[in-house]
């Protein structure tokens, strides 16, 4: 009886650690998954170097299309010489003080 609770066990905390990284590479963002799942957000990054790529995209297959977060749609990024200063909106912004 034990082997068999200890092998549930085990199944339900593979299918959480799976749905933790799904639920991150969905949102792109491992601290939002991290406080939506109830973990730390090293408990998410660990997770997502330890769990199989192949289930986690096999999973978002099965889940079907992804829509979009909300909000407008990402603008085109300015690229300086020391790197990437923000969005084209952003940039303009702080240029003209508003």
């Amino acid at each position: 009886m034990l082997a068999k609770v200890d092998g549930e066990m085990r199944d339900a905390t593979a299918a959480h650690e799976l749905s933790v990284v799904v639920l991150a590479t969905i949102l792109r963002d491992d601290g939002l998954a991290a406080e939506l799942a109830g973990v730390d957000v090293s408990r998410v990054r660990a997770l997502r170097r330890t769990v199989d790529g192949k289930a986690v995209r096999e999973r978002i297959a099965q889940l079907g299309s992804v829509v979009p977060r909300r909000g407008r749609p990402p603008a085109p990024e300015v690229v300086s010489r020391g790197g990437v200063m923000g969005d084209v909106g952003s940039a303009a912004g702080l240029a003209d003080g508003g």
